[in-house]
This record gives C-alpha cells, sequence and structure tokens, in this order.
C-alpha cells in the first residue's frame, strides 16, 4: 500500500508548493477523483478557497480572478466530462493572457482506453491553448518529491512569464483517495528535506524584465517629434501602474486618443477622442480626410471597436506602431509597421524622456470639436425619450458608479453601449470584459472571480442570453464576501443580430437568431437568495442602483426594455451624429 498512501503526500506538496509560489487561491469543484487535491487545501492554513458546483463556474471565477489580481488562481476538478467543462474559459485565458493553474485529477493509465466511468484522454484535451501541460504519474514511491516540486515550479512559471496564460497538470490517482495519516517510505522525502524547514518554492525562477529595445525608443520618438497628425490608441490595461504611465504620454503629446473601454482611461478624464462615435458611413467624404492620422501609437491590448479599425485600414497612416508586453498579434487589419515588445510602464517612461511637450494642434482640436457635437447629441437623445433605453443605461452608470470600483461588461451590446454612450469624469474605475473570444459563456462566474480578487463592490453590466448562459453563477455571488451588483438588459432576446446582415432574412431571423424567450429572473434571485430590484423608468432605475449599492449586498437589478425601440434610438442616435460629423 505504500504507492498508494503517497496520494495524500503528493497532493499536499503541490497545494504548498503552489502557495510558496504566490497561487493560494483554489477554485474547487466538488468530485471523486480530486479527493487528495481538495483534501491538500482543506488542510492547508494558508490556502483561500472557493467551492463553485459547476466546473465552468469555477474556471470563469478563476479568469476573474486572475484579471483583478494579476497571479494566477488553480482549478481542481474531478475526471471526465467536468474536465471539458474548462474548456470556454481556458480558452478565454489563453487568448488574453491571464495566468491560470488547471489541475484535473484522472484515473490510473491501466484504466485508460478500458471503457472504465468516467474516463476520457485527458492530458492533451486543452491542446494549443496552454503554454505548459505535465501528465503527472500516480504518486508512486520510485519518483522522487522533488520531480513533483519542480513540475509545480515551473508550471507557476510558464503561466506567468512573457506570455501568460493556462498550464494544465494532470494528476492521476489509484484508490484509496481520501486522506491518509501514513507516513512516505523512509528515506523518501531525504531531497527536500531544506524545502521542508523553509517556506521558499525548492526551485525559485527570476522573472527578468522584458525591455523595449533602445534604438527603436530613439526612432519611435524622433518621428513623434516631427509629426502633427498623430493618434494614440489604448487597448486593455492591466494595472493602474500602466494606465498611470499610458496617461503621462498622452498629456505630453496632446493628441487625439481613442480609449478603448477596457484600457481604463475611457471613464476618467482622458483627453478628447470621438472615435468612439466612427461608423461606416463616416470613412468616405470630406470628414475622412480631415480625420486620417498620419502616426499611430497603439498601446496595450485589443480594441473593442472594429470601426476604429474600418477607419485606419481605408486611412492607413504613414506609421502604425503597438507597445505591449505580449508576443501576440492583435494587428486584425495588417497595418502594423512596427511592435515594440516590452513592459508599458517603463516603455512610456522611457518614451517621455525623449519627446517634446507639445501643445494642442489644429487636428486634435478637431477631433474635440467633434466629441462635443456627438456628445451632445447622445445626451440630448437619450434624454429626450421616455421609455428606459440601453444607452441611458450605460450612460447613467458611467455617471453613477461609486469611484474606486469595479466594471465588468458582458459581451455583445453591454460592452458596444458603455463605449458609445458613457460619460467621463469618474476615478478610479477599473473596467474587464471577456474580450478574449468575446464569448457569452460565464460572465457572471467572471465578475464574481473578480469581485474576489479587488474586494470591492463590482458592477456587472449583462444581456439577458448571457444571463441564462450562467445564471446557476448566482450560487457563487452568495459565497463572496464583497457584493456584486449585476444589471441585466433583458429584452427578452439576441438584440446584437438587430446589427447584423442576417436581420434582413425576416423568415429565420427571430426564431433562428434573435431566439426570443419570455424568461424573468426574480424567481431565479428569489432561489439562490439574492436580492432583486424590477425598476420601471429612469428615475427607478437610479433608485435601485443607489440602493443595491447602499445595501452593500449582491443583488440583481433586472431592466426589461424593448428591442425595436432600443434599435430606433441607436438609428436616430447614428444619424444625426454622421450628419454633425459631416458639416
Amino acid at each position: 500500500m505504500a504507492n498508494e498512501n503517497l496520494n495524500t503526500f503528493w497532493a499536499n506538496i503541490i497545494v504548498e508548493e503552489l502557495i510558496r509560489c504566490g497561487v493560494d487561491y483554489f477554485c474547487i469543484s466538488p468530485g471523486s477523483r480530486s479527493t487528495p487535491l481538495t483534501a491538500a487545501v482543506a488542510g492547508n492554513k494558508n490556502a483561500k478557497s472557493i467551492i463553485c458546483y459547476d466546473e465552468r463556474n469555477s474556471a470563469f471565477h478563476a479568469v476573474g480572478y486572475a484579471r483583478a489580481s494579476g497571479k494566477p488562481a488553480a482549478i481542481i476538478t474531478t475526471s471526465g466530462t467536468a474536465c471539458a467543462n474548462l474548456y470556454p474559459a481556458i480558452i478565454e485565458a489563453s487568448n488574453d493572457n491571464i495566468p491560470m493553474i488547471v489541475l484535473t485529477a484522472d484515473r490510473p493509465p491501466e484504466l485508460i482506453d478500458t471503457s472504465a466511468n468516467q474516463t476520457i484522454d485527458q492530458p492533451n484535451m486543452f491542446g494549443d491553448y496552454t503554454r505548459f501541460k505535465f501528465d503527472l504519474p500516480c504518486p508512486d514511491e520510485n519518483i522522487p518529491p522533488e520531480m513533483v516540486l519542480t513540475t509545480i515550479d515551473q508550471s507557476v512559471f510558464r503561466s506567468k512569464y512573457s506570455n501568460p496564460g493556462p498550464v494544465h497538470i494532470n494528476c492521476r490517482y489509484r484508490k484509496p483517495l481520501e486522506p491518509t495519516d501514513d507516513q512516505p517510505p523512509a528515506g523518501y522525502t531525504k531531497n527536500i528535506e531544506a524545502w521542508t524547514d523553509s517556506t521558499d518554492p525548492f526551485t525559485k525562477y527570476e522573472y527578468p524584465e522584458v525591455v523595449a529595445n533602445s534604438e527603436c525608443l530613439d526612432s519611435l520618438a524622433d518621428d513623434i517629434n516631427k509629426t502633427d497628425r498623430g493618434m494614440i490608441i489604448v487597448g486593455k490595461l492591466n494595472s493602474g501602474e500602466q494606465r498611470k504611465a499610458v496617461m503621462g504620454v498622452i498629456n505630453m503629446l496632446n493628441w487625439p486618443v481613442y480609449a478603448d473601454i477596457t484600457s481604463g482611461l475611457r471613464l476618467t478624464d482622458c483627453t478628447t477622442n470621438v472615435i468612439r462615435y466612427f461608423d461606416q458611413e463616416l470613412l468616405t467624404g470630406e470628414f475622412n480626410k480631415k480625420a486620417a492620422p498620419s502616426l499611430v501609437i497603439h498601446f496595450g491590448g485589443r480594441k473593442t471597436s472594429k470601426r476604429v479599425d474600418e477607419f485606419l485600414d481605408q486611412n492607413r497612416p504613414d506609421k502604425y506602431i503597438i507597445i505591449n508586453n505580449t508576443p501576440q498579434r492583435q494587428d486584425p487589419i495588417h497595418a502594423a509597421g512596427a511592435y515594440l515588445k516590452g513592459d508599458i510602464t517603463d516603455t512610456c517612461e522611457s518614451l517621455m524622456d525623449r519627446i517634446h511637450l507639445s501643445e494642442e494642434g489644429d487636428y486634435a482640436r478637431f477631433y474635440a470639436d467633434k466629441a462635443l457635437h456627438a456628445d451632445a447629441i447622445i445626451a440630448r437623445n437619450i434624454d429626450r425619450v421616455k421609455f428606459m433605453s440601453e444607452p441611458f443605461i450605460a450612460r447613467d452608470l458611467s455617471k453613477n458608479i461609486p469611484e474606486n470600483t469595479s466594471l465588468v461588461l458582458s459581451s455583445s451590446m453591454p460592452i458596444r453601449d458603455v463605449d458609445l454612450y458613457s460619460v467621463s469624469g469618474r476615478t478610479g474605475i477599473t473596467v474587464s470584459a471577456n474580450r478574449g473570444v468575446s464569448g457569452i459563456d460565464g460572465v457572471i462566474s467572471t465578475a464574481s472571480g473578480f469581485a474576489a480578487a479587488k474586494k470591492e463592490l463590482t458592477t456587472l453590466l449583462i444581456g439577458d442570453m448571457a444571463f441564462i448562459h450562467d445564471i446557476n453563477a448566482l450560487a457563487v455571488l452568495k459565497k463572496l464576501d464583497v457584493p456584486v451588483i449585476v444589471v441585466v438588459i433583458n429584452n427578452r432576446g439576441g438584440g446584437i443580430f438587430h446589427f447584423l446582415p442576417i436581420s434582413q432574412v425576416e423568415d429565420i431571423f427571430e426564431d433562428y437568431f434573435v431566439a426570443p424567450h419570455d424568461h424573468y429572473f426574480q424567481g431565479a434571485c428569489e432561489t439562490f437568495g439574492i436580492d432583486y430590484y424590477n425598476p420601471q423608468d429612469k428615475k427607478d432605475f437610479t433608485l435601485a442602483y443607489f440602493l443595491a449599492k447602499d445595501n452593500a449586498k449582491s443583488a440583481v437589478i433586472e431592466v426589461n426594455t424593448d428591442r425595436n425601440k432600443n434599435l430606433k434610438l441607436r438609428r436616430k442616435i447614428k444619424k444625426q451624429i454622421i450628419e454633425a460629423l459631416e458639416k
């Protein structure tokens, strides 16, 4: 029985080594084969954990946690389809460079391909979406424990460094699975005695800084100092330090800026931009000539707005430089002439030492003027309609979300509405969204993980289809020590499809794409013990949000809207902006 009794020992050192490497938050879904790992977490006083009944909830919770904290969470699942439910979140983490440690329990090799219950081919199941994978054998006294420790150390390093993302360790166990008090065989731990007596990882990895090439910075600074038609694009930024550094460059240059909603700058007093008001109709004509930049500098991750790319594709700048600290190509229009790979904060500070402080020029004033016109049109139209519109909800939230809190945006219309209609002026709002692959799955779970890491009020704006997709994640909200206010826009279907060409195919559009439903969510909130609000007009919505915030408990605010009315309002706003910008 010596080998079988090592189950507990191996699981204990796996969990302990993860904690020593800075991974101390565990997302656990109950299961039998993962018993050794779950028991090890439960028995470690330094481990923090959350129990998620659904493995998909657990994985997306880990996505949100890592986005907010900058460090990976560990996911523990049993074998079989439990592992498969992690796949969407692993893809999101991979595409958005989110560190994640996946520990899947598995059957021993003698049960593989035998029709044994709950047994699938697990070691390679996540394909190329993992940065590192390792099929850990069943605990065996012939395998030294230091191999287990160095595997964990390598996994954490690969998850965090250079190209962050998920790693997968498949952990095989034979029965018995329950914890035992048996000690490892005599002499088994002799090579890890120093580790046992310390609090350090067995193998320490140094994380070298990635610094942008000095000659490239000199060349970029020279181009910046010569141009009078420069534009800054800011994609997703990962920290307050990055935001502060990018703002330093923005303030020195006084160029027009497209600050993506995920940059964290969009809701602040960031400098002027109207690119968020661009639309396909603006890609021709006199406005196009005046708006085109000669130099574009793109800081950070990808952009939410497809229209910005369309504009730049038809008005290709002489130079387009992307500055980011990950190796992925983020250039769907293939316009980038150079990538500067380096820490964004350090790169910005190095640039500021090389560039000249400039006054706002005609090009920037052109954008500032157009921004004022577009903003006035949006405000006038939203204020005039009596019904509670979706643009109003996005705008009202941007005005009233408490400063120094978090905002999570679902895919489809919520993120687009906040990008298009929100106002600036708030301080310390951290914005997040699942834009790796822009799925609508796991959004509530992601928000719960974000709140758990930030330890502050988190507001989630989500559509009804995404809410239904992740409705059992309300159980996770109940477990949190911090409140998540879920604002769900219920227009009873997929509203975003109205903006796609398929909307013209009337005989199949409504049933097969909008997929209308007649669900309301009060009953679900009662089931999960979550506070519920259902405001009927604009004033009630603002009041409901303030009440939910002041109650300091997780809540759902369900807003029932009319898809057709909202479509007409959006089109009216768009038409008026186009007319104003073309003048």
